[in-house]
């Protein structure tokens, strides 16, 4: 059984990954997209609206390579 709350619709919502990392989600908006950051490393960028989606995909991706640490994987 479903039930359904007048004016409360489910809000399409999509993954933003920089280097297989999480960085958080983008809500669909009536002017465009909210970023929620879901890695500390991109709490800058929280809350911010963009009008397009790929918009997002390159702040994440821009302030990805300002400040997340290069990390090496060492294999025993």
């Amino acid at each position: 059984m479903s039930i359904a709350i007048p004016g409360l619709e489910a809000t399409p919502a999509f993954t933003i990954e920089v280097d297989d990392i999480a960085a958080g989600v983008a809500l669909r908006e009536r002017t465009g997209f909210r970023f929620v950051a879901a890695d500390p490393r991109f709490r800058l960028l929280d809350g911010s609206h963009f009008r397009r989606l790929g918009q997002i995909e390159a702040a994440a991706r821009n302030l990805a390579r300002a400040n997340l640490p290069v990390r090496r994987l060492h294999f025993a």
